[in-house]
This record gives C-alpha cells, sequence and structure tokens, in this order.
C-alpha cells in the first residue's frame, strides 16, 4: 500500500510540474509576436529577403507549377547548359528570354514594392479605410498575378528552344523523379 502511495504521490508530482512546464512553454510562445523585428524594415509587411527578391526580379518559387511538369527555368537551363549541351543558337536564345523575364520582374517588383510601401502606409497613419485597403490590396493582387505570369510564360518559352532529351536532362539533373 505504501509503494502504490508513493508510485501515486510521484506520479502527482510529475503531472504538477508538466502543467507548468506547459503553461510556461505556451506564455513564452505567445509572448514575442514573429513580427516584431520587421517594425524597423523599410517595409514592415515584407521580409528583408522578399524585398530583394522582388527588387532582383528572383523566381520566389512563382513558376513551380512550370518547372514541376517538364518546363525548365531560364536561369537554371543558363547554369546547366554544359551539362544539357545547348547549342550556341539556344542559348542566344535562352539568354535573350532571361534578361526580358528579369526585366520585367524588376519592373514589377518594383511596382509591388510601392505598392506594399502604400498599404503599411495606411496603417501606419492611423488612418485605413475598407475603401482605400481594398483597392490596394487588390492592386497587389493583380500585380502579384502579373508577376507570376511573367516568369511561368518564360518557361513556356524557353521549353520550346530544347529538344525532348534536353527537357528530360534538366529534369534529372533537377532530382525530379517524374
Amino acid at each position: 500500500m505504501k509503494t502504490a502511495t508513493r508510485l501515486l504521490r510521484t506520479l502527482a508530482q510529475v503531472c504538477v510540474i508538466a502543467l507548468i512546464s506547459a503553461s510556461a512553454s505556451a506564455q513564452h510562445a505567445h509572448g514575442t509576436s514573429p513580427y516584431a523585428h520587421g517594425q524597423s524594415a523599410e517595409i514592415p509587411s515584407l521580409t528583408a529577403e522578399e524585398v530583394r527578391e522582388l527588387r532582383e526580379g528572383d523566381g520566389m518559387g512563382l513558376a513551380r507549377a512550370a518547372e514541376l511538369n517538364r518546363f525548365p527555368g531560364p536561369r537554371h537551363l543558363l547554369e546547366l547548359k554544359a551539362e544539357l549541351g545547348l547549342a550556341d543558337k539556344q542559348l542566344r536564345r535562352i539568354e535573350a528570354i532571361y534578361e526580358k523575364m528579369k526585366a520585367q520582374a524588376v519592373a514589377k517588383g518594383e511596382t509591388i514594392l510601392a505598392a506594399e510601401h502604400h498599404l503599411a502606409g495606411l496603417f501606419a497613419s492611423g488612418g485605413p479605410t475598407a475603401a482605400n485597403v481594398t483597392q490596394v490590396t487588390r492592386h497587389l493582387g493583380v500585380m502579384q498575378g502579373e508577376l507570376r505570369a511573367i516568369h511561368l510564360l518564360a518557361h513556356i518559352e524557353v521549353t520550346r528552344e530544347l529538344t525532348p532529351e534536353q527537357v528530360k536532362s534538366y529534369h534529372r539533373l533537377r532530382g525530379y523523379s517524374h
């Protein structure tokens, strides 16, 4: 009987410690916002990495639908030019497509950054309205769709420059299984 009592007492102590630990952990988890670091950022609604990617015209995974379905990306094709055995004519066309895509993506990225800055300013001023927030976010949505299309269309264009064997090789080199 004494052993059972000791066992129950020990079990109760373990439960109390677990409850205290869980409570402290929950308080810690809810204490600091993951957004706190962004208060002094150039555009508080975006991370520094997102701002950089928009400024540099990076893909940001926007063309994943193409990439994963045998429509190679121009930048990656240029990186793998030797392994893929791209001919000079192919290489020149892919470079031109990449440069066009990059220029369009950088320009669109800058307009997105301006709109994000404007949106953050609406809230910073303390005077956002349903109408102006809806207008800016609708515009942002359209521009983000346009940016995605810029990247996806470049994948379509460069794929036309490749042989089926080069597409297969690209897919294998990038580690895709199907």
